[in-house]
């Protein structure tokens, strides 16, 4: 038996000189554009022709000291660089306006570039990665670093044009239109009061969930999953660095059924217990729920293993439990560093996957010997996490009678898009449920 195997002819780099002209040329003619189509948007490497590197960056230094872009001042800046031979003289520069075929399709000679940059790094990446598989005897710490390639090929993508008000303002009204009357844009968390001050889980947040040990930071989480995937059918991906896939699926049966975890483990139950055990396991059987469990997770891996989910079953929430024990970069200086990086990596899967990201991060000790509640800078590790973070919950408990009755305070700490609040939750721990007592106080 044979394999009709088809060989591919090698092909030149996806490169589109033509269009890097055009745009080259029409910001010489209209310095103006040079803000709107290559400054943050294009760097002199996204170019494939040294001259065209050249040109761009001298504009970039112009830019740079605040001054005007265009023929003019470019040229002065070659020569005052001893470029201005190397590209071909001022005649070049001339002949790059002279071959622009319309100065309004700048915008599309842009987007030229951006897409045949983002192949060639793609092309360069697989490169590296060949190279990975080729000279590594340790394959695990092979995938990991072709991961990463990977992830910043992506991360680059993640530029969002500039638009004008009028644009942005009709695409919120189509989003409000299409929705039905009263419905909720984000995913609804199943607390009415958090709710109704978040409208949800939104797309592209990194949410954090803190709180000091035995709290229920991991139960609160499993009741947004249970409530989103068994009660509306989306799609929920769970990344458990600290519970074992059966610690989870246990919870989330006693938290349906409403039956006592520790009466579960023991086997002691009655008849309708087993019933409502039954009923639970067949609904949770039926939710989209994806558990991945490992001591050993970097951003990377969640990433990979969150698109291939969407792509194949689409996502709707990503949970992370917890934050300080994803893996950060080897070559980091410091923990403060690696969790940095983190978190920040955390926040570009949230707007590529266009997803909630719900991450539950340790609070420091220092909120035990100050006997108050939590505050933004008790986040441990790193103070980038409040910066990243566009919603930030905190678990607290006032004091003795806060415990005795079950009351847990989920304090809305930040919200980059709405209220701060304090809302009371009454939290059964032989059940991990919290239920809704509603709002204490709202914050100023």
């Amino acid at each position: 038996m044979t394999l009709d195997i088809q060989r591919v002819a090698p092909q030149p780099p996806p490169e589109k000189p033509e269009a890097e002209a055009s745009l080259l040329g029409s910001i010489l003619l209209d310095g103006s554009l040079y803000g709107s189509l290559v400054d943050g948007r294009l760097a002199p490497a996204d170019l494939s022709r040294e001259a065209h590197r050249i040109v761009v960056g001298a504009m970039a230094r112009l830019a740079g000291r605040g001054e005007a872009v265009g023929l003019p001042s470019v040229q002065a800046e070659l020569e005052a660089a001893s470029e201005l031979a190397s590209v071909g003289g001022a005649q070049f520069l001339v002949g790059l306006m002279q071959q622009v075929p319309s100065v309004t399709h700048a915008e599309t000679y842009a987007r030229i570039v951006e897409r045949t940059a983002v192949l060639r790094r793609l092309i360069g990446a697989a490169n590296e990665i060949a190279h990975l598989a080729l000279t590594r005897d340790d394959a695990e710490s092979a995938v990991h670093d072709a991961q990463a390639r990977l992830f910043a090929v992506s991360e680059s993508m993640l530029h969002r044009e500039i638009v004008p008000l009028g644009q942005a303002l009709r695409m919120y009204a189509e989003t409000i239109a299409s929705r039905a009357e009263g419905q909720r844009i984000g995913t609804p968390t199943g607390l009415g009061t958090l709710d109704e001050k978040t409208g949800g889980l939104q797309n592209s947040d990194l949410i954090l969930l803190a709180g000091r040990p035995g709290l229920g930071k991991s139960s609160l989480a499993l009741n947004f999953v249970e409530h989103a995937a068994v009660r509306l059918g989306k799609v929920c991906a769970v990344f458990s660095m600290e519970m074992s896939e059966m610690q989870i699926v246990q919870r989330l049966i006693s938290m349906t059924a409403e039956i006592d975890g520790n009466r579960m483990r023991r086997g002691r139950l009655s008849m309708p217990e087993l019933q409502a055990v039954s009923q639970a396991s067949g609904a949770l059987q039926q939710a989209p729920i994806y558990i991945e469990e490992s001591s050993r997770l970097t951003v990377n891996d969640i990433l990979a293993k969150s698109r291939r989910l969407q792509s194949e079953h689409g996502l709707d929430l990503i949970v992370i439990d917890y934050l300080q024990l994803i893996e950060g970069a080897e070559d980091a200086e410091n923990r403060v560093r690696e969790v940095a990086q983190i978190s920040n990596s955390l926040k570009v899967v949230a707007r590529e996957l266009q997803v909630p990201v719900v991450a539950l991060s340790q609070l420091s000790r220092q909120i035990e010997t100050r006997g108050t509640e939590p505050m933004l800078s008790d986040l441990r590790d790193s103070g980038s996490l409040e910066a990243d973070a566009d919603l930030v919950m905190f678990l607290w408990q006032k004091d003795q009678n806060d415990r005795r009755d079950r009351i847990v305070r989920l304090k809305l700490a930040k919200h980059r898009n709405g209220p701060t609040a304090e809302i009371d939750l009454h939290f059964d721990p032989e059940i991990t449920r919290f239920r809704d007592l509603g709002e204490v106080r709202e914050a100023v």
